[in-house]
């Protein structure tokens, strides 16, 4: 059928006219990602929100039960998922010192005008430099500006302040308790079981190394590696921040390409390594499911190349399971250390036996590990502008509901380097429809049958989180509306006021904390890891140089600070640099989804790259002790990091695997840039997606 009225022409006018109605760039920006219904979510969820409200509607209290169920909220939105004591200390984190400590200050500053601005203003400057730490910071940082602005409203008014903050508490503990089934059910996470089982299958392979099986178990390794990277990359996509577990995770993940190269090898030449090399493999796997401390890994059993690899790749995924496998962790530990030995010296003697030169490292070292890059230190102050601007606005144009305004800025311009424009063009547009619903239900529904729209909308949060943020917009709006109604009634109008504040902060976020700032336009995550490839490679060449050149420094000092001024400059220049390669990883992955999709092509290899930063500034330690490397073996490694920032650079496959040396003192570095040209190599998802 080809005439007029066919239904192949009925579909193209019918495109033709959404094409008109709705511009390409636009539906990119609200297409939801693709996603399965996350029915234990949901009905965690439903009653977390709806149990708190039932119970005081049941005793004729309704505003007793708006406190607990917002605890609620927050505890279901700030889980995402993970192992048990990771979901209580994300969520005890967002709660106590976001949401609670929000609560007390926004009531504290309530009513008191300009007072309250400034207050938000510093309250965003913290939230901006938590969200650098970590994704626990990144939420806590969210909560606390949140529920700051929160605090100017109907909440902020009840007295006394600890109680408004102890009900906000019980709710969240409510929340905290829907989580034990789920972990009694299965307690370790979803990422550490597939992760496992590339080690499993591994183990496996190895088992039938000179059988006919050996085919098969390869196939199922390849099976595995497919199902851990898809399921790390998507949890990582709807994350917030850095998550030391995941990368982690993702570092063990890479290290098995190394060893999976080494099995083929072994395969290929029918050599079996002994049975313990096969068991502790098979233990590896456990320590990454159970999170229990990592095996010893077998001394050198045989000279053979494939076997040394095996066991470079088995140590190096123990190395990443145990404590301390990064800086971060070292910086944290070594920290610790201090203050445990300043509280046993006492604090007096301990800072006077520090010298100005160790307190200035070790504030060095805690800027390399725990502070931001340039881009964390701008986005932290177009965050404190915002809030500046929406706390003026509040203050100069007579709103009914003002502190909306505020509220909407610190969401859409949240403190974890999202795609601000994206965010409030969805958020603009769910406010909208969820305005409409939520002046239907205070229209149409009263009383105790306002439980089953709120049950409903309360469920499908979590499918609008992973789906959209305009569609988690859509639910969350009428839902919050009700909420503030049975604390304060005002009637339909409060929907409407809903909007145009959520309007008005939306265009404070694009036209003061979005246009002005060209680096928040676009991401080019490719060209931006080469550079930074670019900086680790200098700071290698810079590190290892021959102890001889290190004029000034102090042989007997313990600490790599004693090295010279400038190269130490170099090293936080190139940490700044990684984080800020982190930040842009992180704001691109809350793009639309034909950027973020390719986004997390690029996160194995940020994380081993980072690996790489991480070995060479351990070798430059030993370095500078007085260890020699040959400038050979350094000039192999140099040019392999050329060779991954000119293919990252272009797009372009790597062709050829460099050389590398064989040195022992260098080998730390030659493992790491091993394992990023294998993440490189081991597929063509960096290439298809520059």
């Amino acid at each position: 059928m080809t005439g007029a009225g066919s239904p192949a022409r009925i579909r193209a006018r019918a495109a033709a006219m959404r094409a008109m109605l709705v511009p390409d760039w636009l539906a990119e920006v609200v297409r939801p990602r693709p996603a399965k219904m996350p029915w234990p979510d949901m009905i965690r969820a439903l009653l977390a929100i709806c149990v708190p409200l039932s119970a005081a509607l049941a005793v004729g209290k309704a505003t007793l039960g708006v406190l607990p169920a917002t605890g609620g909220l927050l505890g279901t939105m700030a889980d995402t998922g993970g192992p048990y004591l990771t979901r209580v200390k994300r969520v005890g984190s967002a709660a106590v010192f976001g949401g609670a400590a929000g609560l007390a200050i926004g009531s504290v500053t309530h009513g008191h005008g300009w007072i309250a601005v400034l207050a938000l203003v510093v309250v965003a400057g913290v939230s901006g430099v938590l969200s650098a730490v970590s994704d626990i910071g990144s939420s806590t940082g969210l909560q606390l500006l949140v529920y700051t602005a929160l605090g100017a409203g109907p909440i902020g008014a009840l007295r006394p302040v600890w109680h408004t903050a102890a009900e906000f508490l019980v709710g969240v503990g409510w929340a905290l308790l829907l989580i034990l089934p789920g972990w009694l059910l299965s307690p370790h996470g979803k990422e550490q079981r597939d992760v496992a089982a590339v080690y499993n299958a591994l183990a496996g392979q190895l088992g039938a190394v000179g059988t006919s099986g050996f085919t098969a178990r390869r196939q199922q390794l390849t099976t595995a590696l497919n199902t851990a990277y898809d399921e790390l990359l998507t949890a990582r996509s709807t994350a917030t921040g850095r998550n030391r577990r995941t990368t982690g995770l993702i570092a063990v993940l890479n290290a098995s390409h190394l060893m999976a190269e080494a099995v083929v090898a072994l395969g290929v030449a029918g050599t079996r390594p002994p049975p313990l090399v096969i068991d502790t493999v098979a233990r590896l796997a456990d320590s990454i499911r159970d999170g229990t401390p990592a095996p010893v890994i077998p001394a050198p059993w045989d000279g053979n190349p494939a076997m040394l690899t095996l066991r470079d790749a088995m140590a190096g995924a123990a190395r990443a399971l145990s404590r301390d496998w990064s800086p971060e962790d070292r910086a944290r530990s070594g920290l610790r250390d201090r203050l445990h030995a300043g509280a046993v010296q006492g604090a007096g003697r301990r800072l006077s036996g520090l010298t100005g030169r160790r307190l200035h490292g070790l504030a060095d070292r805690l800027i390399d590990e725990f502070g931001g890059g340039r881009l964390s230190r701008i986005f932290t102050l177009r965050l404190m502008i915002c809030m500046g601007v929406a706390g003026l606005v509040t203050e100069v144009l007579p709103l009914q509901r003002s502190y909306w305004v505020p509220l909407t800025v610190a969401i859409v311009l949240k403190p974890d380097y999202g795609s601000v424009f994206a965010r409030a063009l969805q958020r603009g547009i769910g406010t909208i429809v969820g305005a409409v619903a939520g002046a239907v239900l205070l229209i149409l529904i009263h009383g105790t049958w306002l439980l089953i729209p709120l049950a409903v909308l309360a469920a499908l949060l979590p499918y609008g989180r992973s789906r959209n943020y305009g569609l988690f917009a859509t639910f969350l709006t009428p839902l919050v509306v009700v909420l503030i109604d049975l604390l304060a009634p005002a009637g339909w109008r409060l929907a409407e006021e809903r909007l145009m504040d959520t309007l008005i902060g939306c265009a404070i976020v694009l036209l003061v904390g979005f246009a002005p700032w060209p680096m928040s336009w676009y991401a080019h995550l490719p060209r931006q890891f080469a550079q930074t490839v670019g900086d680790v490679r200098e700071y290698m060449e810079e590190a290892l140089r021959a102890p001889e050149a290190d004029d000034g420094a102090d042989p007997g000092a313990g600490s790599e600070v004693t090295r010279p001024p400038a190269r130490s400059r170099m090293r936080r220049s190139t940490y700044h640099a990684l984080a800020d390669l982190r930040t842009e990883f992180q704001r691109t992955m809350a793009e639309p989804p034909a950027i973020s999709r390719r986004a997390t092509a690029w996160w194995p290899a940020v994380v081993a790259l980072e690996q790489v930063m991480d070995a060479v500034t351990s070798t430059a330690l030993a370095v500078s002790h007085g260890t020699r490397v040959p400038s050979s073996g350094v000039a192999m490694l140099s040019a392999a990091l050329r060779t991954v920032s000119e293919a990252a650079e272009g797009g372009t496959g790597l062709g050829s695997v460099p050389e590398l040396p064989d040195d022992v003192t260098l080998k730390p570095v030659t493992e790491a840039v091993r394992a990023l040209l294998g993440v490189l190599g081991s597929g063509e998802r960096l290439a298809a997606h520059p």
